[in-house]
């Protein structure tokens, strides 16, 4: 949980600097009674197979005994290999401002995205395009699902 909740705190901080280098377009591709999923589609680079991009999680909840609310975090896709590493983490509290940002602990370790997961989803929209729908604002969008 430690290292899940310092991954999603390093992802947060980065928002602000995915908004200065790029248009931000907020796509929701996951969402159920807890949570709400977003990749930023304006974020998204690719180098040969490999995509990288901004994805930002939004919780009914803070999570475990912290005050995250929100999370964005920078992933690279290894669209061939269907395999991911988490790069970097930014954390938001309830007020939407930053809490910080890190590297991820993971960033040497690729991952296999599971079936059905949110993360499965992450991978299908920065891949391939798919299972997408657009989202003006994800902290919005978040705040409007699960009222505060």
């Amino acid at each position: 949980m430690r290292l899940f909740l310092a991954a999603a705190a390093a992802a947060i901080t980065m928002i602000p600097a995915a908004a200065s280098a790029q248009v931000q377009d907020w796509v929701r591709v996951a969402g159920n009674d807890q949570m709400l999923a977003f990749v930023d589609a304006g974020s998204i680079t690719r180098n040969g197979t490999k995509a990288t991009a901004v994805t930002f999680s939004g919780y009914a909840k803070p999570l475990g005994e912290t005050d995250i609310w929100f999370t964005a975090v920078k992933v690279e896709y290894n669209c061939s290999a269907n395999s991911f590493r988490t790069l970097e983490y930014t954390y938001y509290g309830k007020d939407r401002r930053s809490l910080g940002t890190e590297a991820s602990f993971t960033i040497n370790e690729n991952r296999t995205p599971k079936t059905g997961s949110i993360d499965e989803r992450f991978f299908q929209y920065t891949c391939n395009g798919t299972n997408g729908t657009p989202s003006g604002n994800p902290f919005r969008d978040t705040e409007a699902r699960f009222p505060r």
